[in-house]
């Protein structure tokens, strides 16, 4: 470490700027993308991300390090990755925690965290104080070199059937696709597949899932840096997927810096719940670029048109949950019902709403949510109430029409059909002292909600 290292180089913060989210993550200052080297160990979630400590603009990789007890209320650590102490590109990568020791590197006070990083060349560092600091893995040496010409993005996870832990590695080797690696330690890794695909682009992540909950009936989902995900079987050497139609996590697949890229699900999370979260990177403020959106745990649920990732908020949410409000039998007409206070107010709550549609009750073509800012109302999200279908997407015919939608200033995201629709965006406010206004009304007629819930959110930032 050089004597001009500075580990936390990070002015003071309220977290309360304009534009800040108050419980969606940010740093405290510089530039943020895609999230690495997720982790969850002893009680603590880890947060690792690409970042540019010195600038609000992309520049010289660093991978910044946050907290949290519960996912919630985050904490900004020391630079974990700097380029003046860890060889090689600092690009995005993905960490476990060896916790049988298969590396040997474990000591008498801490499991290894291992974490993966590099282009053209895969480099891993070790933490031996749970995951505050990091030395190259033996001697920073390159561990696995796909094929091709272009590569990076490293993640890895535990296959217990074949004993091994497996790397998953995007490169243009021939096109688009992922190349699978692996090793009995962490520390030698062997070629075994390539899996070539063109939607197949950037920041790979490999999720085991049970299908509808069943342990005995266990999916390896491939997920690409834009959404796109195949579910299917790993055998211990090659991806065989289901179908070759890739479905999206959410109904906005984007590029890089769009509202959802490079999402990352956490190794080792407690009761093997599948916590997923991703970079946002409209989000810009006084001080930070980007943001991460908000952790949503994913299951697989089977259908009729066949098997979906399913994606809703986490339950902990509800630490806060301030106050509930909660009306029945809610007419909606074409001039509007709005959703919760109105949040003027440069300090605005977040909300939490959910609205269910009495279908049977409700004459109008269209049900239609909307943001309102002083330039304008923007649509959110239609709900083809004869249709049955959300922005043309059809929805399961059975169970109730539910909207849920969290609103957090410049972030909001919406969930239906139990977390089989998920949008996430960075609205680009018109009037950054604003936080959002959400407004449903109908078309052709009016619509009945069976209930609207309202929760107010305090700020996650202690």
């Amino acid at each position: 470490m050089t004597a001009t290292t500075e580990l936390f180089p990070y002015p003071a913060t309220d977290h309360r700027e304009p534009r800040r989210g108050r419980f969606h993550f940010s740093p405290q200052a510089g530039w943020m993308n895609d999230p690495n080297g997720l982790v969850h160990y002893r009680g603590t979630y880890h947060l690792y991300f690409q970042h540019n400590p010195h600038s609000r603009e992309w520049d010289t990789m660093h991978w910044g390090h946050a907290t949290s007890p519960d996912l919630v209320h985050w904490t900004q650590q020391p630079i974990a990755l700097h380029p003046d102490v860890h060889p090689g590109a600092l690009f995005s990568g993905g960490g476990v925690v060896d916790l049988a020791n298969t590396s040997g590197l474990a000591t008498a006070e801490h499991d290894p965290i291992v974490v993966f990083t590099g282009t053209q060349g895969v480099r891993g560092m070790v933490s031996l104080d749970g995951g505050y600091t990091f030395e190259p893995l033996d001697g920073g040496r390159v561990v696995a070199t796909p094929p091709g010409g272009e590569s990076r993005d490293p993640k890895v996870f535990r296959h217990e059937a074949s004993g091994q832990w497996v790397m998953v590695v995007w490169s243009d080797d021939d096109g688009n696709g992922v190349n699978f690696f692996g090793s009995r330690d962490l520390r030698d890794w062997a070629f075994l597949s390539r899996f070539a695909a063109d939607w197949m682009f950037e920041c790979p992540d490999v999720s085991v899932m049970p299908l509808d909950g069943d342990p005995d009936r266990l999916r390896h989902v491939l997920i690409s840096a834009s959404g796109g995900y195949l579910v299917g079987d790993f055998d211990g050497r090659e991806y065989v997927p289901e179908s070759d139609e890739p479905r999206h996590v959410t109904r906005n697949p984007g590029v890089a810096g769009s509202d959802y890229y490079a999402a990352q699900t956490f190794s080792n999370a407690p009761d093997g719940r599948v916590v997923s979260l991703a970079w946002q990177g409209g989000n810009r403020g006084p001080t930070w670029t980007g943001n991460m959106s908000f952790p949503v745990e994913q299951r697989l649920v089977s259908s009729a048109d066949g098997v979906h990732v399913h994606s809703e908020p986490v339950a902990e949410i509800a630490l806060l949950h301030r106050e509930t409000h909660t009306e029945h039998d809610v007419a909606v007409t074409p001039d509007g019902v709005p959703l919760g206070a109105d949040p003027s107010a440069p300090d605005a709550d977040g909300l939490d709403v959910e609205v269910v549609v009495d279908r049977a009750r409700s004459t109008a073509r269209r049900l239609i949510l909307e943001a309102v800012a002083p330039g304008g109302a923007e649509p959110m999200a239609t709900y083809d109430l004869e249709q049955h279908a959300l922005d043309g997407h059809p929805l399961p015919a059975a169970g109730a029409a539910t909207l849920r939608v969290l609103v957090d200033r410049d972030q909001l995201a919406l969930f239906a059909a139990g977390g089989r629709h998920y949008l996430a965006v960075n609205r680009g406010l018109d009037d950054p002292e604003r936080a959002a206004e959400l407004r449903l009304r109908t078309d052709g007629g009016d619509a009945v909600l069976a209930s609207l819930t309202v929760r107010r959110l305090d700020p996650a930032w202690r």
